[in-house]
């Protein structure tokens, strides 16, 4: 029977938060959940494996007798509050990233072929942005199958990663754009409504460099120096809601043939398309567990056989909040095994 671990998750109210406590319901590893939020939503009600859970206020006492302590609130509050939980005793997984900079951090993906699993006392893991993730885990599995590669990648960055106010801004844009009115910016300094942008305006809460910064640290961190630097990306904001999607061309050493590269691909928590399958779409890829990958051989010639474009879709949240709980499983394991 597999062990249950028990865990806090602080941001039980936002979007990430909601999408974490449904991948911990449902997770093979049973987990005993207490739920914590700040301001006014304390005393919600969120569904249980077997009962409803009340989210409760965040105070130092909720950390206490857990196993892990997840942080899918704002930054701010992860910084905050995260020593209480290391102070109980806690290992913390951090999906905000907000404690890069503190000294026993280690940024980490499980997925990502290569990359070393955290010490069994490391106190914090950081769960590797998604974009990273998911371009992490393409480079390293060509990698290994082919040797050295380069992928140029173009990722579309959706309003959910900011979270409720970034949807609510991307939602109230169009409305206003379709009615013939001023558009709100207070996230946005800019019309991200039916528009693509590679920056979002001087005032802007959200700053897309420091996006991008995040991806390439985290690359580096999670798949090592050499799948980093073997990735160039441009990140743009898109005016979808949800879900990541990337255009990405993949250039490898020698002339592989299209079968070879999606058997590579493809396995675990990524489903490569047959070449008669319909493409995905943001919108197809809601609430689906995988990252789906299509491949297409349109863009070579007898010049160039050795490059394939690669359509990459995966659900920002779902993707986040799984591959947290793939973290936190990972280092509770290790823990419970160097306790026995």
């Amino acid at each position: 029977m597999a062990t249950n671990h028990r865990a806090v998750v602080v941001g039980a109210s936002t979007l990430l938060g909601k999408e974490l406590i449904e991948e911990l319901n449902t997770s093979e590893t049973p987990w005993d959940l207490r739920l914590a939020d700040t301001g006014d939503s304390s005393g919600q009600l969120v569904a249980g494996v077997d009962e409803a859970l009340v989210v409760q206020p965040l105070s130092p006492d909720i950390f206490n007798a857990r196993d892990v302590a997840f942080f899918a609130a704002e930054p701010e509050t992860t910084r905050t509050h995260w020593r209480e939980a290391k102070a109980a005793g806690d290992a913390v997984v951090d999906l905000t990233a907000a404690l890069e900079s503190e000294p026993d951090a280690v940024v980490r993906s499980p997925w990502i072929l290569g990359s070393p699993a955290p010490p069994t006392n490391t106190p914090v893991v950081i769960s590797a942005h998604p974009a990273a993730v998911m371009l992490g885990i393409v480079a390293s599995r060509l990698a290994t199958a082919f040797g050295r590669v380069h992928l140029a990648a173009t990722v579309l960055e959706p309003a959910s990663q900011q979270g409720r106010r970034g949807m609510d801004e991307m939602h109230h844009q169009t409305v206003s754009l379709l009615g013939f009115h001023s558009l709100p910016q207070e996230v946005y300094d800019a019309q991200v409504a039916f528009n693509l942008r590679i920056g979002v305006g001087e005032a802007a809460k959200v700053d897309m460099g420091a996006i991008a910064s995040t991806i390439r640290r985290h690359l580096k961190a999670a798949a090592g120096e050499s799948i980093a630097s073997s990735i160039s990306l441009q990140l743009v904001q898109a005016p979808v809601f949800h879900a990541y999607t990337m255009s990405v061309y993949a250039q490898l050493p020698a002339n592989i043939d299209a079968a070879a590269v999606r058997r590579a691909l493809h396995g675990g928590v990524v489903r490569v398309t047959n070449p008669h399958e319909e493409a995905p779409s943001n919108q197809s890829m809601v609430q689906e567990p995988e990252i789906v990958i299509a491949l297409t051989e349109e863009s070579r010639t007898q010049e160039n056989l050795r490059g394939f474009w690669l359509w990459i879709v995966a659900d920002n949240l779902k993707l986040a909040a799984r591959h947290a709980v793939a973290c936190a499983e990972e280092l509770a394991s290790s823990r419970a095994g160097k306790a026995q």
